[in-house]
């Protein structure tokens, strides 16, 4: 027993899988079944060399969340508990594991950071002196005088140069998931009124504007929907639309808007799968991470005439990460990376051109 304990010790688990746009590098956040640091590792998808831990100037134990590459792939964002326990902040690193900044001094939830196309701003969630983030999420039980406050997840904004910190969100508004509209001036938002852990089932979509704060409500949903993402060209918003348990657990079919809400149509109507994440590659063409068949399956939707190609299909579970894509894919959507499961098998960190996997790590030997 004893034996088998330090074998199930040494079992590495692997999350977080993000992809610089470039496709030049890859990175993940990595620990064991025996200890509770999460450490993160970038490795390029080329060639052979072994993978690097980012090493903070910080000791003791760290966990590292939600990867975020900067748009010219030269800098990885990603928040760390790193020297202060419960509390994350947000670092930097370059595209080497090399330079780790602390770039922010938050006291509250944070999380899930994207970076604006030009790379000067950085959004995540915020909680402001609260914990928090979700249904799914643990929150400390309330005790002594009950707080009559709702604490809603923020968006906030993040001057990298300056360091300027501004929530631009309304307070009233719980957000779930969020997108930057290709000009960087609009979020759209899956939102409702809090409290956030009982809302989500109810939430619509919104646009905020980044500058001024206010937030339209644009659709509101039969069922839930989920993963709003603008199109490239500003034009469109894309989303997922069905019957959800829970928060992160996506499933359903494709809807495709305007900008401004009007025009919904349901572009997968009468596809027997499930989609659960998708990119816009163009004006014209998606490409659906979809659950078919018992397994997995990765399809480019074109939108001219909703006809749908299927460019990868197996057995293999694509692991989830909640509102994060399940897929990371490069600019120019021909490198892939993935967390790749199947029943008998754990997940393992894979990248490669589109479909022709590479495995990146070994749960049987580490890196």
């Amino acid at each position: 027993m004893q034996q088998l304990t330090e074998q199930l010790g040494k079992t590495v688990l692997c999350g977080d899988v993000a992809l610089s746009p470039d496709g030049a590098n890859l990175a993940w956040v990595q620990s064991t079944a025996a200890t509770t640091s999460k450490q993160t590792y970038t490795r390029e998808t080329s060639g052979n060399a072994p993978a690097k831990l980012v090493k903070l100037p910080i000791t003791g134990a760290r966990t590292d969340f939600d990867l975020a590459w900067s748009p010219d792939s030269k800098t990885l964002a990603f928040f760390s508990s790193a020297g202060e326990r419960d509390q994350r902040q947000l670092w930097t690193v370059k595209s080497d594991a090399s330079d780790a900044k602390k770039i922010t001094n938050l006291n509250g939830y944070a999380a899930r950071p994207r970076w604006s196309h030009d790379g000067k701003q950085i959004a995540f969630f915020y909680i402001e002196g609260a914990g928090g983030g979700g249904p799914l999420m643990a929150a400390p039980t309330t005790t002594g005088v009950i707080d009559t406050a709702i604490h809603n997840q923020r968006i906030a904004v993040l001057d990298v140069a300056s360091g300027e910190l501004r929530q631009v969100s309304p307070p009233d508004l719980h957000v779930y998931d969020y997108d930057w509209s290709p000009d960087d001036k609009m979020f759209v938002a899956t939102a409702a009124p809090g409290p956030g852990d009982n809302n989500w089932w109810i939430a619509q979509i919104y646009t905020i504007n980044s500058a001024k704060g206010n937030a339209t409500s644009i659709y509101k949903p039969w069922f839930q929907v989920a993963v709003p993402r603008w199109s490239p060209d500003g034009k469109s918003i894309a989303f997922i639309e069905g019957l959800m348990s829970d928060e992160g657990f996506h499933g359903g079919d494709l809807f495709i808007m305007s900008a401004d809400g009007r025009d919904v149509t349901n572009r997968t109507s009468s596809r027997k799968a499930s989609v659960n994440s998708f990119f816009w590659q163009t004006p014209d063409r998606i490409l659906l991470v979809e659950y078919i068949g018992g397994g997995s399956a990765i399809s480019e939707l074109n939108l001219a005439d909703d006809s749908i190609r299927t460019v990868w299909k197996g057995q293999e579970g694509i692991h989830a990460f909640g509102n994060f894509p399940d897929l990371a894919l490069s600019k120019d959507s021909k490198v892939a990376a993935a967390e790749l499961s199947r029943y008998n098998s754990p997940p393992e960190v894979f990248a490669g051109p589109l479909g022709e996997w590479r495995q990146f790590t070994n749960n049987n030997a580490g890196l």
